[in-house]
């Protein structure tokens, strides 16, 4: 009777054992992707600061004026001959450009899909 108690005693305390170490197995696995984690958040970091750097660099106005005189642009100002203006009326509905020819098949496949229209803002 003593040694049945014994080995249930010793079955228990290696099943605990047991459930202790793979509990802290889990945690160092847990620890290691965390740090892998950690690491490719900080390279990712890193090469956004590298890219907004580059961004930066490239918009920067000696950048592209080095730009125009390494390709040789030949950049001026426009003269008023060559600027076309529009007028906007006000008031009046805006007309959309409907197409003159429609196919058969044309027509067909529009009864499937819902026509999109541009908003004209005039307010600006």
């Amino acid at each position: 009777m003593r040694l049945k108690n014994i080995l249930v005693l010793a079955i228990i305390s290696t099943c605990v054992c047991l459930g202790y170490v793979k509990q802290q197995i889990e945690v160092v696995k847990l620890s290691y992707s965390l740090r892998d984690k950690e690491k490719r958040l900080s390279d990712l970091i890193d090469h956004n600061r590298v890219l907004l750097y580059n961004n930066t660099s490239l918009k920067a106005p000696q950048y592209l004026a080095g730009m125009i005189e390494q390709n040789e642009l030949k950049l001026c100002f426009t003269d008023a001959a060559s600027v076309a203006k529009v007028r906007v009326k006000r008031g009046q509905p805006t007309q959309l450009a409907k197409s003159t020819v429609s196919s058969w098949k044309t027509r067909l496949l529009d009864v499937f899909v819902p026509k999109a229209q541009a908003a004209s803002d005039l307010s600006r």
